[in-house]
């Protein structure tokens, strides 16, 4: 008898600690991350079930966001901010090889997480700029996405911190349904 009261108390623990953790997590889920001088950006209208932090439109001008023929959906905001998201498998090992492996430019990495790589690209004794760029690997549910900058964009090393900063931002939304 002595034992069943103890198993009773031990379930009734582990229930409400289970209760407590799960509630949590969905609290942090669900509140995007704050990025001072950003906004939430609703990706829906386009087809992607998911939200990004951009730069604010009140001091940087209006989100343009565009669908490419190829899939991948394209986010500029002013001069400073310009990145493309689309599906992928994320390889980082991959693009760090074609990195080593390019003929023409010289690439050094900057900065390298898990899921993530910053880098800069040059063509020796070219008289071309230097250039910045990052590759994010994105897991949202079942789905990968690689978020990168614009390949036409000029970014300099901190708008490119900047927006890897922003593109950690992405959460799945789903959108909303609308009652017929």
């Amino acid at each position: 008898m002595k034992a069943i009261k103890y198993l009773s108390v031990l379930l009734v623990l582990v229930l409400f600690s289970a209760c407590g953790e799960e509630s949590t997590e969905d609290t942090v889920e669900n509140k995007p991350t704050e990025l001072k001088g950003y906004e939430e950006l609703d990706l829906n209208p386009w087809g992607f079930e998911m939200a990004i932090m951009v730069p604010n439109a009140e001091e940087n001008g209006e989100a343009q966001v565009t669908l490419t023929e190829r899939g991948a959906l394209e986010i500029v905001v002013g001069q400073a901010f310009g990145i493309e998201i689309m599906f992928g498998e994320g390889d980082i090992e991959l693009l760090k090889m074609d990195l080593k492996d390019d003929l023409v430019f010289s690439s050094e990495i900057i900065k390298e997480e898990p899921n993530a790589i910053i880098y800069k690209q040059d063509i020796p004794d070219s008289g071309i700029k230097t250039q910045h760029h990052f590759f994010y690997k994105a897991q949202l549910g079942s789905n990968v996405y690689e978020v990168r900058d614009l390949i036409g964009g000029s970014y300099g090393s901190g708008m490119i911190e900047s927006m890897l900063n922003a593109a950690k931002t992405l959460r799945e939304v789903k959108a909303a349904k609308v009652a017929a």
